[in-house]
């Protein structure tokens, strides 16, 4: 026994010195491996040629591949040109952590551009926290691992995914690390463009906590957040200060001509011409748009004379006026761009088709309904064929403002004409129709939707069903759901069951049942679905058809309650 369990541990033993045997030599070979593909790239100009002959695809591992990356680190370019010859070449997949290796030695070198495309790869794959711990573990020291975080917080932020910036910031911050400036203008920037206002100014003062001293671009930024604040009394501060920007000179007048201050806003143009701090086609436009807008023909005369001076507009703007109401266009600027629309139509002048189409897209998209409404007029009088584009801008609009008569009709007779916004807000349209109870306008919209085989949003649906139902039109609720049934669509459980009873309270059990089934195959079935199915059987003596479904009730544990089960089931006696 002894002599058995002393042979049994001198195997043992000597299998573990095997493997770690085995796995010594591995090591080893890896080593020499690395170092021979790392002497290869830093000594040959042509060291694909070279590789090619060692087999590397089925070798390449990620540890390996570490290695590599680690003995050739300082020559960055090298270490870029071999991960990309591997993924080409060998079918190399990295992992994460082999790309954030290769991403601190780029970085590391300043060649944030060729960090770009791996880091636009990675976010599509990993979330925030992910990344920036496999970052993390990748640095070496503080200041790499502000450089990198930093990096991974602008890229986040240029992308509008402020969001994860901001959860890169708070680790960032709780790590002792430091982002830089720039990054952090970046964020808020990107906060800021999504409208997200409050969140801006409490981003701005944990910057302010964090000791970070605001550049001109930061400040541009703050008299952005003033202005989408209608606080021009802050922005004007920021410049008593000393601090001048074209975008913070540019706000101003923005500012003052939409009020109605020409005054200010003309001293506020000499101040940035006196600055050379450029004054462009869009800041004296704004002035325009502003003076167009309150119908001040002496201020309309003046920065026109301007523009002319400067030769930001032609004297005799007739051969000019596409290119100048696109551009106006393009800047939002429609009182302007109305304007100059008039003239070329008093002036018979012959705008391109793609002209109006970008009126129609302007004035949809400031919510000028009944501006956008005579241009749709004028495209369709002159037959006129515009993009896809200025329709989807009218048709918003026209769903956004349900309460225009004119502008409902509208949108039926474009939708009749086989364009069609999204089904969700179509849908959400007729929902707003069914609240307003204008139901024969609901009716004709959902058809349109279905018809083009869009499939809408089951409450609209369901609104209707219920309709139907509340005013036994029984038929008209089969109809709609036929053509759901056609388009896999289904409605909710609670209207369901309102059908359910309206196919009994007339005695229509065939349709019933088939409802029922087509309930069951969508899951739409609860409780009241089997109360509802057992009590109308029951009620035309289908008494084994009713037991059936009892059955079935009770094995999905939908049983209910007492007083109800005791009278459901007395029609079985």
């Amino acid at each position: 026994m002894l002599r058995h369990k002393a042979n049994h541990q001198i195997s043992k033993a000597f299998s573990t010195s095997s493997k770690g045997s085995l796995s010594w030599r591995t090591q080893i070979k890896q080593n020499q491996l690395a170092y021979q593909i790392s002497s290869i790239l830093l000594q040959r100009h042509n060291w694909v040629s070279f590789l090619q002959t060692l087999n590397l695809s089925p070798k390449l591992t990620h540890p390996l591949f570490l290695q590599i990356l680690h003995r050739t680190q300082t020559h960055p370019q090298i270490c870029l040109g071999f991960f990309n010859w591997a993924k080409s070449n060998l079918g190399f997949e990295a992992d994460l952590k082999s790309h954030c290796h290769i991403i601190q030695i780029l970085l590391g070198s300043g060649l944030s551009g060729s960090v770009k495309p791996l880091f636009d790869n990675l976010v599509r794959t990993y979330p925030a926290s992910v990344l920036v711990d496999s970052i993390n573990r990748s640095s070496k020291g503080r200041d790499s691992q502000s450089n990198s975080l930093s990096f991974v917080l602008e890229s986040y932020s240029k992308k509008g995914m402020f969001r994860e910036g901001l959860e890169v910031y708070a680790k960032m911050r709780f790590q002792g690390c430091s982002p830089s400036i720039s990054a952090c203008n970046a964020l808020l920037e990107a906060i800021l463009r999504e409208g997200e206002i409050g969140l801006a100014w409490c981003f701005y003062g944990a910057m302010i906590r964090n000791w970070f001293l605001p550049n001109r671009f930061t400040w541009s930024l703050i008299a952005q957040a003033f202005f989408n604040s209608n606080k021009l009394e802050r922005i004007t501060r920021i410049v008593e200060m000393g601090i001048h920007s074209s975008v913070i000179h540019k706000l101003l007048i923005d500012g003052y001509s939409q009020s109605g201050n020409f005054g200010a806003a003309f001293d506020c143009l000499n101040k940035m011409s006196d600055r050379k701090l450029g004054t462009s086609f869009g800041t004296h436009v704004s002035i325009l748009d502003g003076a167009c807008k309150h119908e001040d023909s002496e201020a309309v005369e003046k920065i026109m004379n301007i523009m002319v001076e400067k030769e930001l507009l032609s004297k005799s703007p007739l051969s000019e006026y596409d290119s100048l109401l696109v551009k106006l266009c393009d800047l939002g600027k429609t009182y302007a761009a109305e304007m100059f629309f008039r003239k070329a139509c008093h002036e018979n002048n012959g705008l391109r088709d793609t002209t109006y189409g970008r009126m129609l897209k302007a004035l949809s998209e400031e919510g000028k309904i009944d501006k956008a409404i005579r241009i749709y007029s004028l495209i369709s009088e002159k037959g006129i064929k515009v993009n896809d584009s200025s329709y989807n801008s009218f048709a918003s609009v026209l769903i956004k403002e349900d309460q225009h008569e004119e502008g409902r009709e509208l949108l039926m007779y474009i939708m009749r004409r086989g364009f069609s916004r999204c089904a969700s807000q179509l849908s959400a349209f007729i929902g707003l129709l069914c609240r307003k109870g204008n139901w024969r306008e609901a009716e004709e919209m959902l058809s349109l939707i279905l018809e083009s085989k869009k499939l809408p949003d089951s409450f609209c649906c369901c609104s209707l069903v219920e309709h139907y139902c509340s005013t036994g039109q029984i038929d008209k609720a089969m109809t709609l759901h036929d053509k759901m049934e056609k388009l896999d669509a289904s409605l909710d459980v609670e209207t369901y069951n309102v059908l359910l009873n309206g196919l009994f309270f007339e005695r229509r059990m065939e349709e019933a049942l088939r409802i029922f089934g087509y309930m069951r195959r969508h899951k739409m079935l609860n409780g009241r679905s089997f109360t509802i199915m057992i009590g109308g059987l029951c009620g035309t003596n289908e008494l084994r058809k009713a037991m059936k479904i009892h059955d079935e009730m009770l094995k999905m544990g939908l049983k209910p309650d007492k007083a109800t089960y005791k009278r459901l089931i007395s029609a079985f006696k």
